[in-house]
């Protein structure tokens, strides 16, 4: 590589990171979905080289149960209030993006007070507690999620320099933003804590929430199917498919097994065209412009003879 072609990768990357962390800090002026986190984030693992270890943290968040049909959103949806979703769902992007060198943190725990915080966090919540105790309590976040205006959701997340210790995320709400008109009289001061992602492995268990916390979760006819895709192999020049699997994995086993050619895609459940247009992915010119031709839009493995092509 020359020194020019360095020279240009490395502005590339710089601005990359800025953008990342801009839209980390402020992700609903990225748009009302994740999109922009995951467009961003997978650019910069490309100009970082890092691409395996970003295809792997999307995998990680599969497994954990943190991206449904809908992506991480979908997850959080199960979690929070349906108003208080952009700033959180963005603060596990965060996550990815601390471990994997790309987060700029305005404030920098040590260790022993990310340990104390991490020890006392889970009793904290068991009362109803406020931005204002939050602050107070813990010190400004390393990184502040969302805007500063008091009528609106945002999120703290605290870290260490680390990238080995998880972000701790306190979720806090208010309820302006709620469409329904009774909600409006419920408006609090300043932000309340709902809820705070604390531990590691399976999503659903990684919260503690508070009182409020508790009584503004999702009712089960409000969340979203854990199971959210499915795996179709689409044969060489076939006209149909011809395997649907719950896994990645299930799927290429079966492939290698019948030595078979053509394509094994990701499927989120119900239309992909739908799935396209609500993410930004397609943007019909006219009503129902290419609900049969929308590409799935999540991952595909190509295969020859049942091997990776």
């Amino acid at each position: 590589m020359s020194s020019d072609e360095g020279s240009i990768l490395r502005e590339a990357r710089q601005h990359l990171r800025t953008q990342v962390n801009g839209a980390l800090r402020r992700p609903g002026m990225y748009g009302r979905q994740e999109t922009a986190e995951r467009l961003l984030l997978d650019a910069m693992a490309a100009v970082d080289g890092s691409s395996p270890r970003w295809e792997a943290e999307l995998d990680g968040l599969r497994k954990r149960h943190a991206f449904t049909a809908t992506g991480v959103e979908g997850a959080y949806s199960n979690v929070l209030p349906a108003d208080g979703l952009r700033d959180a769902t963005a603060s596990l992007y965060a996550a990815i993006a601390h471990r994997c060198g790309w987060l700029d943190l305005d404030r920098t725990l040590a260790a022993a007070e990310y340990h104390r915080l991490a020890a006392d966090i889970d009793d904290w919540v068991r009362e109803d507690r406020t931005l204002s105790q939050a602050l107070d309590r813990f010190g400004a976040p390393s990184l502040w999620v969302g805007g500063r205006n008091p009528l609106w959701p945002k999120t703290l997340c605290y870290a260490t320099a680390n990238p080995d210790d998880e972000l701790i995320c306190i979720h806090v709400w208010n309820s302006v933003g709620n469409s329904d008109a009774d909600e409006q009289e419920g408006i609090h001061p300043e932000p309340v804590v709902l809820a705070v992602r604390h531990r590691p492995g399976d999503f659903p268990r990684s919260f503690s929430f508070t009182p409020e916390g508790m009584r503004r979760r999702p009712t089960d006819d409000q969340r979203s199917p854990l199971r959210t895709t499915v795996w179709i192999f689409h044969g060489d020049r076939a006209r149909y498919a011809s395997g649907v699997f719950e896994t990645e994995k299930a799927g290429l086993t079966w492939a290698a097994h019948h030595r078979v050619t053509g394509v094994l895609a990701e499927y989120a459940y119900g239309g992909t065209y739908d799935a396209a247009v609500s993410e930004g992915r397609f943007t019909a010119s006219e009503a129902g412009h290419g609900v049969a031709a929308v590409t799935p839009g999540l991952r595909r493995v190509h295969l020859v003879d049942g091997h990776w092509d």
